[in-house]
């Protein structure tokens, strides 16, 4: 018999074979978002284009709450033990019911803010922003139940579903009719897809009982504000660059970000897999070592690609032309993103150990980041590509310092409870 199946190495083959599954379904997902939003530069009026990635951007903000109801049914089916799954299945799709209604109302109630937010003419475009957002909440806690119970097949099929109801829909939409709300109309469309399939897989489900339901949604609520600080900070360098830097060099780094985004998203699957095990093992800092060295070897690959291949960087993100000056530094772009990547499977790992201080911890990173950026870049210490790259130095440090003092705490608080 051959030494890979023998006992001690199937637990690795079958995480293998579940990451393998994921990261396709995922991997999917992402590019036929890509595929999306190529899709509408192309058919889109400049000023259409920008309405609608600001109403992605604002979709974004409120997928929040999906991501934090998927990581509180992951956390808690997973360290469910005993009977009683499917009820607690249940009352997990039950809450998400509850959020998704909450949100869509108001979302709804908001359109004239974001009217008057936007300068988007289109209360059409606006108001399908709450079925769309009530759609991706539903589907979050549909997909922490396949998460939690590890049913990684099913959940592939789900993150598959999001990118083909996106492109197809979506994309279809914008083929048959280049405006802004046939972008919206699709954007709904899709969003539809996932949710009802994930209603399909799960169909069934009954006995959660009301008070199960307060309790997820009170998780819930950590959850969510742990990921909603560390979304902010990963995406606030932009903010501060289009604030501290000129208009070209802001430019330059608005590009080289999607350097950094790429490097980011490149590791998800990773977190997914490994989250359900950190929930039920909080004490297990040898999983969370090798989950943090799989990221960070994606990163390193990155980074390396990023650093031999500049030319091809500059010409993904926008072509030598526009944006050649770039290529010497997108390999410092491919550091922050992974370095962020690690930081956001610290934080998936302190929300399935429940740290209350991940948040604020967080947050402190935020202002100090602010602080410096301000003084640095503020006060023309750094000008120019040197303040490009003072910046994302800056973020980079910022995440990793992070990653550490989060990975430390976790560390104290499994020493504690031993």
């Amino acid at each position: 018999m051959s030494s890979d199946t023998t006992p001690e190495h199937q637990p690795r083959l079958a995480f293998l074979r579940s990451a393998t599954v994921v990261a396709v379904g995922m991997a999917i997902m992402n590019m036929a978002a890509y595929g999306f939003t190529l899709i509408g530069v192309h058919r889109l009026v400049p000023e259409e284009f920008g309405a609608m990635t600001a109403l992605l951007g604002l979709l974004l903000i409120g997928n929040v709450a999906s991501l934090g109801l998927q990581a509180t049914g992951a956390r808690r089916l997973a360290t469910h033990t005993g009977e009683g799954a499917a009820t607690l299945a249940d009352a997990m799709l039950k809450a998400g019911r509850r959020a998704a209604l909450g949100l869509t109302i108001v979302c709804l109630l908001a359109t004239p803010l974001f009217v008057w937010l936007l300068h988007i003419d289109s209360v059409v475009a606006i108001m399908l922003l709450a079925p769309t957002l009530g759609c991706l909440t539903l589907m979050g806690s549909q997909l922490g139940v396949l998460q939690g119970s590890q049913r990684w097949t099913e959940l592939a099929a789900v993150y598959t579903a999001v990118g083909v109801g996106r492109l197809v829909l979506g994309g279809g939409a914008l083929l048959i009719h280049p405006s802004l709300d046939a972008a919206m109309i699709g954007l709904a469309l899709g969003a539809a897809v996932p949710a009802l399939l994930g209603g399909f897989l799960l169909r069934g489900s009954a006995g959660g009982t009301a008070e199960q339901v307060k309790e997820v949604l009170r998780e819930t609520v950590h959850g969510t504000h742990t990921l909603l600080a560390f979304f902010v900070i990963a995406n606030a360098d932009v903010l501060f660059a289009r604030a501290l830097l000129d208009g070209r060099h802001s430019g330059y780094y608005a590009a080289g970000v999607i350097v950094a985004k790429a490097c980011l998203f490149l590791p998800q699957f990773v977190i997914v897999i490994v989250f359900p095990s950190l929930a039920s093992s909080p004490g297990d800092t040898i999983r969370l070592r090798r989950a943090i060295q799989a990221v960070v070897g994606l990163g390193v690959c990155a980074v390396v690609g990023a650093w031999l291949l500049p030319d091809l960087v500059v010409a993904v993100i926008g072509g030598e032309e526009q944006y050649g000056p770039l290529g010497p530094y997108a390999w410092m772009f491919a550091i922050s993103g992974s370095a962020y990547a690690v930081l956001q499977l610290v934080v998936y790992a302190a929300i399935a150990q429940q740290e209350q201080r991940a948040a604020l911890l967080i947050w402190i990173g935020l202002i100090v980041l602010a602080i410096g950026a301000g003084i640095v870049l503020g006060t023309d210490i750094a000008t120019g590509m040197a303040g490009v790259t003072v910046l994302v130095a800056m973020t980079s440090t910022c995440a990793v310092l992070l990653s550490v003092g989060l990975a430390a705490g976790l560390h104290r608080q499994t020493t504690d409870v031993d």
